[in-house]
């Protein structure tokens, strides 16, 4: 069986093309820039207006590369099904000078997070067959609620699901049901495995990345510890004992350093921290339902030297950028035994 995992962040998206004949080390994986990344090159590129066309995707750079042609004079026209791209609120879309339509005649971007002809294509190269059985799938969706802070969206998902489970490996969205809660991204993604007849999942990629610190946790024999993911644009903290969630934050990477984020772990192992502590920061939020006494702290992510001196780089996998994917594999190899 094949099993194709990818974690899509800001500046990448990380990939794990795993035979289950073979051990997790002689896996295929990439690491290529982010879809929102490449698309935002092209668009910078074109000399003409933008007729876009596509699926719903993430932000980010792709966003401002459209508010730069608009700023330049050029007319820009997106289809509704992908002009949330941009905005959630459509109205806030048209505001900012856009035309949304039903239809794109000839459009000339296409916007799209999972593109499978491009990796047919890589994989070609290396002469690999590209033929998954499984998609699974991480990405970052804030969610959108008409009127509500998108922190307040986004962490009252990790609120909600926390109160339903301790269990980080039950995060995720399966395409059996694209009701996601107001994510929209997510049920996008759910609905292109869906058309190209892949079976998988979509989960938060903040949480994929706890999973695969899990598993690094399992591996080296510790049993409580706090896990950090610290990314581009968050950063995430849990705290854990037996492999359960006894505490969550997510604040700003940019709005913290190294003497903040440990003054926040030590508030989440005492219990102390609350919700409007981080909130109150321009954070997302916490919650935090007991003590924890860490045995380690194992830290992930991109800006993981932040934390450096207060902790150890967790490598799943024996390589710290596919910690997501990891996660990824174990969610669904959890979930084939259910």
């Amino acid at each position: 069986m094949n099993i194709l995992c990818i974690d899509i962040g800001k500046g990448t998206q990380d990939i794990l093309y795993f035979d289950t004949e073979k051990n997790v080390e002689n896996a295929i994986k990439l690491i290529l820039p982010s879809p929102t990344t490449i698309i935002s090159r092209k668009i910078m590129k074109l000399k003409e207006d933008l007729r876009i066309d596509g699926k719903l995707m993430g932000g980010g750079p792709v966003s401002f590369a459209i508010m730069q042609k608009l700023k330049k004079g050029y007319n820009v026209e997106i289809s509704e099904q992908c002009a949330r791209t941009i905005r959630d609120d459509l109205d806030e879309v048209r505001e900012k000078g856009i035309v949304i339509k039903d239809e794109i005649k000839n459009p000339n971007v296409n916007l799209e997070d999972l593109d499978f002809e491009m990796l047919k294509t890589i994989f070609s190269s290396m002469g690999q067959d590209f033929s998954p059985d499984v998609v699974c799938v991480a990405c970052q969706d804030h969610g959108f609620v008409k009127g509500q802070s998108d922190r307040i969206t986004r962490f009252k998902y990790f609120e909600k699901k926390l109160n339903e489970t301790k269990d980080p490996y039950e995060f995720y969205f399966d395409n059996k049901n694209y009701k996601t809660d107001n994510f929209s991204r997510f049920e996008s993604i759910l609905k292109t495995l869906d058309e190209n007849n892949y079976k998988g999942f979509v989960m938060d990629s903040k949480m994929a990345s706890v999973c695969g610190i899990l598993n690094y946790a399992n591996e080296n024999n510790i049993n409580e510890f706090i896990g950090l993911d610290i990314g581009n644009g968050h950063t995430l903290g849990v705290s854990m004992q037996n492999q359960k969630i006894n505490g969550l934050f997510e604040h700003h990477t940019r709005l913290i350093d190294d003497q903040k984020l440990k003054d926040i772990v030590e508030r989440t192992c005492n219990g102390s921290l609350k919700n409007e502590d981080i909130y109150n920061d321009n954070g997302h939020g916490a919650c935090v339902t007991c003590k924890t006494e860490p045995e380690s702290v194992l830290i992930a992510g991109p800006n993981r030297e932040l934390f450096k001196n207060y902790g150890n780089y967790a490598y799943p996998g024996g390589d710290v950028m596919i910690t997501g994917c990891i996660g990824l594999l174990d969610v669904y190899q959890k979930l084939r035994k259910i």
